[in-house]
């Protein structure tokens, strides 16, 4: 059987396109990470700001799934 745990999600850009970031850890397999991503491509306004508005947005979920999978794995020791 296997165990999915949902480790951040947030928002990309005005839009709503969304990023989450899930722990799949399947029966017989090595666990994994599983990035999804919006299906269609995002869309920034053009200019620098907006641009780095959608990266910061990225750092941040990705930030906020690596600290709940550390904080997963030190439960788990």
């Amino acid at each position: 059987m296997s165990k999915v745990t949902h480790l951040a999600s947030g928002a990309l850009n005005r839009s709503g396109d969304t990023l989450s970031v899930e722990l799949h850890q399947p029966a017989a397999h090595p666990a994994v990470i599983l990035l999804r991503w919006p299906v269609a491509p995002s869309v920034a306004e053009p200019n620098p700001k907006a641009l780095a508005a959608v990266a910061a947005s990225m750092v941040r979920i990705l930030a906020e799934a690596q600290a709940r999978l550390a904080k997963i794995r030190a439960e788990q020791l």
